[in-house]
């Protein structure tokens, strides 16, 4: 029963276009006055996560499950609402030419924010209680509350936005049938979903298995942590800066297809890896060359996404085709342990390899008429 109630903890990331049409069209009292649309929203789910990851610190998951459960997915519902909010924002205030730059720097931050509660949290808690630390990486979320409440509301959405309903059921079909009849009404939507089921595959599937793969050659907790946490972090970051720069200059359909076959090729590496054993050397190669790609990757495939969007629909349309990516990284899950433990390494490493050639071929069937 506990496990279960903790994997409820991951269902809003795949459903969360089912209640994004709020984030679109209803306005919140008093906030949307003095902050805008987005901003107001993009404070009350930063202020939610904050309070829900606060009310965790202090609860025993064994004498209070339940409660504790609900906490992690109001943490959970304010996060997915946050990524949308923040890739809207983005579609809504920055020229279609620097979307590829602005999602390299979302790359940056997001991997930022993975270090600073990851390895940053192992550093504090030789100093405090682990209890303190989750304190102290939960009040750090006020950075990001305080950059919402500096930063500008975008024009845009207030010139998308300026229709007028004479009933409820009218306004309902327009929040809640609008966007995804607007998405469903360009030509390739279809391709589109599929997708963003199938080009992040590798990444999916190689991802969740990495850690276990070193274990298992030989390298030490330590060795795992600098190279594939730090030196891959790093290396992701300059990826997703790079990516965001080969956008601009390539545009999306080369990016995406060169990106993806580099990234998939970059799976190789961990073939010789297998092979080579414990060099710690030449991981610092397999997990650099690869991180970076996967940067690079992610920032065009996240990027891309604005393309297909309506900025009048921005919140729900972004929320379903990341909802179509979280789908794809939970059906991965299982398929990677059924292979690993029936298989082994080497067909589960071939596996991860072919999987990126179906995405990186379906390129050419969707289209870029939005960017």
């Amino acid at each position: 029963m506990s496990i279960g109630l903790f994997g409820l903890m991951h269902i809003p990331y795949t459903i969360k276009f089912l209640w994004a049409p709020l984030l679109d069209q209803v306005s919140l009292p008093f906030l949307k006055k003095y902050l805008g649309q987005r901003r107001s929203w993009l404070c009350l789910v930063q202020v939610t996560a904050i309070a829900g990851l606060l009310s965790m610190t202090f609860l025993d998951p064994v004498q209070n499950l339940k409660t504790f459960v609900a906490c992690g997915l109001l943490v959970t519902v304010s996060a997915a609402s946050q990524h949308v909010l923040l890739l809207t924002y983005q579609m809504e205030t920055l020229r279609s030419c620097d979307w590829g730059i602005g999602e390299g720097m979302g790359v940056f931050g997001y991997r930022m924010a993975i270090l600073t509660s990851g390895a940053g949290a192992l550093y504090l808690a030789t100093y405090f209680t682990w209890q303190a630390v989750y304190i102290i990486i939960s009040l750090l979320m006020f950075v990001g509350l305080f950059a919402v409440l500096i930063m500008r509301e975008p024009d845009r959405f207030t010139l998308q936005h300026t229709h007028f309903f004479v009933n409820y059921r009218e306004w309902s079909r327009h929040a809640f049938m609008g966007p995804f009849k607007d998405f469903m009404a360009q030509t390739g939507w279809k391709a589109i979903l599929v997708f963003m089921l199938i080009y992040r595959l590798p990444e999916h599937l190689l991802g969740m298995m990495q850690p276990l793969f070193l274990l298992d050659l030989g390298f030490t907790y330590i060795e795992i942590s600098n190279v594939a946490k730090v030196f891959g972090l790093g290396a992701t970051i300059l990826g997703g800066l790079v990516g965001g720069y080969w956008i601009r200059l390539y545009g999306y359909q080369k990016l995406l297809f060169w990106g993806g076959l580099a990234n998939g090729a970059a799976c190789l590496l961990f073939l010789v890896q297998a092979n080579l054993g414990a060099n710690l050397p030449f991981l610092y190669v397999t997990i650099g060359v690869e991180h970076f790609f996967s940067g690079v990757t992610l920032t065009g495939f996240f990027s891309y996404q604005l393309t297909c969007c309506n900025v009048t629909f921005a919140a729900t349309q972004l929320a379903l085709l990341t909802s179509f990516s979280g789908l794809s990284r939970t059906l991965c899950a299982p398929l990677a342990g059924f292979v690993v433990e029936f298989f082994g390494w080497i067909p589960y490493l071939i596996l991860v390899l072919l999987s990126a050639f179906p995405g990186v071929l379906w390129v050419y069937r969707i289209r870029f008429s939005r960017a």
